[in-house]
């Protein structure tokens, strides 16, 4: 019998954990959680930097597959007790098309929603961008603001638009049948109402 004091091992999924925001989080989570066990990187493309983290004492499992791909999010959600959902396509220059920026920020995230519904995961933890609070219709910064500052921000760009939808998906879905406090942008427990979370 495991005594009362023995803390629970987690298994932690990364979304895009080989991009540039997803590999820091990556790293910083085999740095400073204790209670990791292991490691899922769920990525398009895996980094060949994947291969010296799996000597470590953590199991890291490297997940080859497509966000926009419900069936491959779902497969590697099974199991995770948290995801952090950083994939996301980038495009501040109009390089991609609007439906593929649809596609993969939009309709990835409400698979990545379903698939922790669908499993019970009970964390989910999204990352936003800052292109979702501005400028807004005034043209003032956005200071110190959390999930429950208002904001007037005007999108023209796909990219910005995308985010924000996901945004909007993320916490529309906060309290959800896998009871899972959807976060944007901030770890679990940063809720600024009092909540759980």
């Amino acid at each position: 019998m495991a005594e009362a004091t023995e803390i629970q091992k987690l298994v932690y999924l990364v979304t895009g954990g080989c991009g540039f925001l997803g590999e820091h989080v990556v790293r910083m989570l085999l740095q400073r959680e204790p209670r990791l066990s292991e490691l899922r990187v769920f990525d398009l493309r895996l980094g060949p930097w994947l291969e010296e983290l799996k000597t470590g004492p953590v199991r890291v499992t490297a997940i080859q597959g497509d966000v926009t791909q419900a069936h491959e999010v779902a497969a590697a959600v099974a199991g995770a007790h948290v995801v952090i959902h950083t994939a996301g396509l980038v495009d501040v220059f109009g390089r991609a098309s609007p439906e593929t920026i649809y596609e993969v920020n939009v309709q990835g995230t409400k698979n990545v929603i379903e698939a922790c519904v669908q499993t019970g995961t009970r964390f989910l933890v999204y990352t936003s961008s800052m292109e979702v609070v501005g400028p807004n219709i005034k043209g003032h910064p956005f200071y110190r603001g959390n999930e429950d500052t208002p904001y007037e921000a005007v999108h023209k760009h796909p990219y910005p638009c995308s985010k924000a939808q996901a945004e909007r998906l993320v916490l529309e879905a906060n309290g959800r049948e896998a009871t899972w406090p959807g976060c944007t942008c901030w770890w679990p427990g940063s809720c600024s109402d009092g909540r759980r979370c």
